[in-house]
């Protein structure tokens, strides 16, 4: 493996390269993880497809799961050229609305919604009401319910739940959200998931990549559930949360990972759960991939699910710039069968950091393999 030359012509630019190497270090690596022993080798694998990529990464990723490997992908890589050849980027913004879920999958079960705001116009089945008129209904579903954004958040920020507020109480809340949130009747998760965390949605995170020739895949061997620190209602990893490999037949492997930590643990240690085995499984994967049939623009997807009380897939969301970092980290390199077309693709791509954090790129020779 060469060290990395700044003479070298790369697809990346040193600049995304180095915000790769930080990117990492800020959200994903503990303080402990000696990033510096194999930083400027550099991977065989990228290096024969035009791109930079630190063997940091694969040194990082094999230490927490074993899998030694040089095509595991670096964030830079991934962020800016991986991403936006696969999925538009210029029409992802059309579709961040999560009050929007039930107009795109109209038959998928999904959490009952009491009250929307959209723009700053509150709705309910359809039809527009005024604040008090939310605030009343609120009051009198009565039933667990939260409240969350639905546009330009991640990592459950803003999600709160709500509980016996009196009429100003509520209508401050809904003031301080302001426009575009929703709240939602509490799920009911199916108890076996819920053992993970009585307090927390415990939702999985599921993958399915649309091929060049059409054909959809579910990407199994990424798949895995979330769950939060006890107490919490969030089940994110970025916060503090595990998450736990889900197998192709819905086992939920015992080892348990955290950002931020070396140590991998046991999920029957911490929770008390074993030989856990996801509800009807093969009925949640199903479902993703038929809801993906109508995302036409965007090929790869990020897709949170659980399976409510009485045995049904329930969508929760869905993610088009899905981070790679945990499904690295317990699976081995992203892709799996499928990297050698998604990097070609990726070779295709005129884009840059610039272009893709702005959404903007040049022309459609982004889409270029799409035509052949």
């Amino acid at each position: 493996m060469n060290a990395y030359s700044d003479m070298a012509q790369y697809i990346n630019s040193n600049k995304e390269f180095h915000w790769g190497d930080w990117y990492f270090k800020d959200h994903v690596m503990p303080p402990d993880f000696d990033y510096k022993a194999h930083k400027k080798e550099l991977s065989p694998y990228f290096q024969e497809r035009d791109f930079k990529v630190s063997m940091m990464f694969a040194d990082y990723y094999s230490q927490l799961n074993g899998i030694r490997s040089d095509r595991y992908i670096s964030m830079d890589v991934y962020y800016f050229y991986v991403l936006p050849a696969l999925n538009r980027f210029d029409f992802i913004n059309a579709y961040l609305d999560k009050n929007i879920y039930t107009e795109l999958f109209p038959n998928v079960k999904q959490p009952q919604s009491v009250v929307k705001n959209m723009n700053g116009h509150y709705s309910h089945c359809g039809e527009e009401i005024q604040l008090l008129d939310a605030v009343s209904l609120i009051q009198q579903y009565g039933k667990e319910m939260i409240i969350k954004p639905t546009v330009d958040t991640c990592n459950g920020d803003g999600v709160a739940q709500i509980q016996d507020l009196g009429t100003d109480e509520l209508v401050a809340l809904l003031k301080q959200y302001g426009h575009n949130f929703i709240v939602q009747e509490k799920v009911k998760q199916h108890p076996d998931i819920q053992r993970l965390n009585p307090t927390s949605l415990n939702s999985m995170r599921l993958f399915s990549y649309r091929k060049l020739d059409g054909t959809y895949e579910f990407l199994y061997p990424y798949s895995f559930i979330r769950y939060g620190n006890k107490g919490a209602i969030k089940d994110n990893v970025s916060q503090g949360g595990a998450m736990c490999r889900v197998g192709a037949d819905g086992t939920v492997d015992d080892r348990a990972y955290r950002f931020k930590s070396m140590k991998v643990t046991s999920l029957a240690e911490e929770t008390g759960v074993e030989n856990l085995v996801i509800p009807h499984f093969d009925k949640v994967v199903e479902t993703l991939l038929g809801m993906h049939k109508r995302l036409p623009y965007f090929d790869l997807v990020g897709w949170d699910m659980t399976v409510t009380a009485d045995g049904e897939p329930l969508f929760i969301e869905f993610n088009l710039q899905p981070s790679i970092e945990g499904p690295q980290i317990q699976a081995g390199p992203m892709f799996a069968e499928h990297l050698d077309e998604v990097i070609e693709r990726a070779r295709q791509a005129e884009c840059s950091k610039v272009q893709s954090l702005k959404k903007v790129f040049p022309n459609d020779s982004v889409f270029y393999l799409h035509a052949q």
